[in-house]
Formats: structure tokens, sequence, C-alpha cells
């Protein structure tokens, strides 16, 4: 019996995706969630292609690592698609602005990207 069908592959390709999703909100690079959970960086590219099935012990500590729980890579959603090249800045752009510790700095950057945004 084939271990794949078109409902599996279906359900593998939504984890994978959920677990890039969450892996580019949390700011992280293959490498450093690779790092995290004991694998390649290879290998995380080949559970986020769905190319390789994650196992259920795996997949916990990849939830763990990512801040998530386990539940949340099998919902679907409007958002199982993988974002586009706009929506990773935005969000990469998010990630670092929390990292700025003095309102007065994020003030200052918010102000500049209203100012650019009205020149459009």
């Amino acid at each position: 019996m084939s271990r794949k069908n078109a409902t599996t592959e279906h359900i593998d390709r939504i984890v994978g995706i959920k677990m890039y999703n969450s892996r580019i909100a949390a700011g992280l690079s293959r490498q450093q969630l690779a790092t995290r959970i004991g694998v390649t960086h290879q290998q995380i590219q080949k559970y986020e292609k769905a190319t390789n099935r994650i196992s259920a012990g795996r997949l916990k500590v990849i939830a763990k690592a990512l801040n998530k729980e386990i539940s949340s890579f099998f919902e679907e959603d409007k958002c199982t698609l993988v974002p586009t090249f706009s929506e990773r800045i935005c969000l990469e752009v998010t990630h670092n602005f929390m990292k700025i510790q003095r309102p007065e700095q994020q003030i200052a950057i918010n102000g500049l990207i209203k100012v650019m945004s009205a020149n459009q």
C-alpha cells in the first residue's frame, strides 16, 4: 500500500507552508531553525516544500522552536499560501521594528515610512 495519497500530500503541503510562514514570521533563517531542532538546513527546506514528511515527534520540536501549538500547523485557512515577496519583506520589517528599544526611534521610522508611502 502506498504511503502517499491526495489527502496526505495535501496535509503535508499545509504543514510545510505553515512551518515556512511561522519561520519567516519569527525572523529565522532555515539554518537558525535547523540548529534549534538538530537537523540540516536542507532538511528544513524539504519539510517546508513537503518533499519529506515530518514525524509527530519532530513536529512537536519544530512547534516549540517556533513558539506555536502543534494544532496550528493543521488549521486550514486563507493564509495557506506562501507569502509574496512584499508580504515577506513586511514580516521582516515588522520583526526588526519590534527589536528597536527606543520609542523615539520607532516614531521616526514610522514617520519616514508615512512620508515615503505618501509620495507614491
